[in-house]
């Protein structure tokens, strides 16, 4: 099913829009592009999502022809009507989990999505989307495949399910043209693995309002959200911004909270998201009596305004590419608690604006944070860490100076340029035919 987005608003949510040079990530030369994004599941928040999405809006504000495209499990609703040059489309056969029978027909169907807008080029993001979107462009004659690196697939797996992931990856690899990664960490574990060996990676970090967090007021309705009715008496409040799904790794993350806290800690935990796990984390913070020590909050459209209320923040997802969540926490001052993943070490520095725990494990993660509610002295020495921190490679016009350049590499080398060339050549003719011919009389 193709849905495409009606001229409604333009989004406002994401990031400012602004006059920019038409074609701007296009060598000299280069006409306008046909660009598809693909990515399985977008969901109304996430990282991977929110860069996807500021890429497109980015692209077409730059004067190219823009298409998401996304798979079956999508809130395409959220997406549908936010850009009026952004078309958004939902391919049903492509589904989260590994189907070799869905899968083949979900590349069948992309790959007559591909030849019916003529892309040039198809930007994948995610692993799933990642190999199907690259295989099906390859079939479709797409002149550019470019595949976003956001999460390590064979992080934190077992051996053989990495050994897969890594095979899969390698195969992949041979149809693509580019690699974009979201931090030096992914790009240095693909490097140590050996995947898309003798192909271009470059780096490009994920945007956002940076400004947006560095001046933030707290909620209107902080008192009802950290449940206290003395404006005086704010208890330390941790912050978690994620996704409720399986990968974020709340319930473990609660399960130890639950054990080592009491009440009278006057910690609060505030949970930022909403996903297919809800209802699950609902009866989860019943079953371990945790309702006076943990909220959840749901979607919200002012995670800096949480941000600013929070005393720090925690994520302890099993696996992740550089979190945009802990970037916005200490770009609001406020200092994180993080599992170890690959590139953390690029803005969480180890007992300077936060802690990296020593193991992936989310048990140690939030033991990690209750030491650190705990101790006030420790605390304000992160948090002056934080507001030290410097985040300004994570702003909109950095990442799309990034963007661009990437773009502007992978269409010069050969053989992409070639196949540029060649595609426009045919398109030029075919025109020619389809014109009217001019009687001479």
């Amino acid at each position: 099913m193709h849905l495409r987005g009606d001229m409604m608003r333009v989004d406002s949510d994401l990031m400012p829009l602004r006059q920019v040079g038409p074609a701007a990530c296009m060598p000299t030369g280069v006409r306008p592009l046909t660009i598809a994004h693909v990515q399985t599941r977008m969901n109304r928040t996430g990282g991977c999502e929110e860069n996807t999405w500021a890429s497109c809006v980015h692209q077409a504000e730059s004067g190219h022809d823009v298409h998401l495209v996304c798979g079956q499990s999508s809130n395409v609703d959220a997406y549908r009507y936010r850009h009026p040059r952004i078309a958004v489309h939902q391919v049903d056969e492509m589904i989260w989990s590994i189907s070799p029978a869905d899968d083949w027909a979900a590349c069948r169907a992309l790959r007559r999505l591909f030849r019916d807008i003529g892309a040039d080029v198809v930007h994948t993001h995610s692993s799933k989307a990642g190999v199907l979107g690259r295989v099906a462009g390859r079939m479709a004659g797409v002149p550019a495949l470019i595949h976003g690196v956001h999460i390590l697939p064979f992080s934190n797996v077992g051996l053989s399910e990495k050994l897969a992931y890594i095979a899969v990856e390698h195969l992949a690899a041979l149809v693509t043209d580019h690699f974009i990664h979201v931090s030096e960490g992914t790009r240095a574990a693909y490097s140590r693995v050996g995947v898309g060996a003798g192909k271009p990676h470059s780096v490009v970090r994920s945007g956002m309002k940076i400004d947006q967090f560095k001046a933030a007021c707290w909620p209107s309705d902080w008192q009802e959200i950290v449940a206290t009715t003395d404006a005086q008496l704010k208890p330390v409040t941790v912050l978690m911004m994620a996704v409720l799904e399986p990968r974020k790794r709340h319930a473990e993350f609660l399960r130890e909270f639950a054990r080592i806290t009491e009440p009278s800690d006057n910690i609060r935990v505030l949970l930022a998201g909403d996903g297919p796990e809800q209802e699950n984390i609902e009866a989860l913070i019943a079953e371990l009596g945790l309702h006076d020590r943990v909220t959840l909050l749901g979607y919200r459209g002012d995670p800096e305004r949480l941000v600013a209320l929070s005393d720090f923040s925690v994520l302890c997802s099993l696996r992740e590419g550089l979190p945009r969540a802990i970037v916005q926490s200490l770009a609001g001052g406020k200092p994180a608690v993080v599992s170890p993943f690959p590139g953390i070490a690029e803005i969480v520095e180890h007992g300077v604006n936060g802690v990296v725990a020593a193991t992936c494990d989310a048990e140690d993660v939030a033991r990690e944070a209750v030491s650190l509610a705990r101790d006030r002295q420790r605390l304000a020495v992160y948090t002056t860490g934080a507001l030290e921190s410097r985040v300004d490679e994570w702003s909109f016009p950095s990442m799309f100076a990034q963007l661009d350049a990437a773009y502007r590499d992978c269409l010069a080398r050969s053989p992409v340029a070639e196949r540029l060339k060649k595609k426009s050549a045919v398109q030029a003719v075919i025109s020619s035919e389809q014109s009217p011919v001019r009687s001479l009389s």
